[in-house]
């Protein structure tokens, strides 16, 4: 399977307190993947360094680059608080503007916008700021601003924290109808266990096991060793 991502050797501390050691791993296109961990493993950071938006040492590589402009518009990240991501006046304006700033008329820019909440069920809030939609929908249209310029690899950082159980349903169907491979850094077990097909495991900023996902989440030892139960 062609890697979309590629780590090797990854470090990354703050300051002198070290976050992580030693992470080596590699994504396929089109692949599901979780991260778990309890709170402070390096999920998060780990995300972060992917992205670009932290400096690691050890090696990064992105569609076969290190992270950066010419990867930039191939990688998409859904923060843990939409609110991050969504700032404009207009639900719609946020999603035109990744494309304005790729060059794409006004015009062509919102319409591929008005597209894209139609297919995440928001046309209705274009006209309305993030700040009306319910925490579920927020969620949603981040995924959708991710999404506007087609990125190949989608990072999400606990998607689902503070959801409610409708709200986490209705997320894991979006998700399940996008075939961009995922890296999604979770502690919500079942929702993964929906949406991933592999799990690694972070403990001390460390992969201590990759694996199929069933597997993983099935190795009552592993969890507890890893404080996730």
């Amino acid at each position: 399977m062609e890697a979309v991502l590629e780590l090797s050797g990854l470090r990354f501390g703050y300051g002198s307190d070290l976050v992580l050691e030693d992470v080596s791993f590699r994504v396929g296109r089109g692949e599901s993947v979780g991260i778990v961990g309890a709170n402070g493993a390096g999920k998060s950071t780990l995300l972060w360094c992917v992205a670009g938006l932290l400096r690691a040492k050890g090696n990064i590589r992105v569609f076969g680059e290190a992270p950066g402009s010419g990867t930039r518009g191939r990688v998409g990240m859904v923060f843990q608080n939409p609110e991050d991501q969504l700032f404009m006046p207009t639900l719609i304006q946020d999603l035109a503007l990744p494309l304005i700033n790729a060059g794409v008329s006004r015009d062509a820019a919102h319409r591929a916008a008005m597209e894209r909440l139609r297919e995440f069920g928001l046309e209705s809030y274009a006209g309305r700021p993030a700040t009306q939609l319910s925490l579920g929908q927020r969620k949603r249209a981040a995924i959708a601003l991710a999404l506007m310029r087609r990125p190949e690899l989608l990072l999400l950082d606990e998607p689902t924290a503070e959801l409610d159980g409708r709200g986490v349903r209705k997320l894991t169907e979006t998700l399940a109808g996008i075939d961009t491979a995922k890296l999604i850094a979770s502690h919500h077990l079942s929702f993964l266990r929906r949406v991933t097909t592999r799990a690694l495991v972070l403990s001390a900023g460390r992969v201590i096991a990759d694996g199929a996902t069933e597997t993983i989440l099935a190795d009552e030892a592993l969890l507890e060793r890893s404080g996730l139960v």
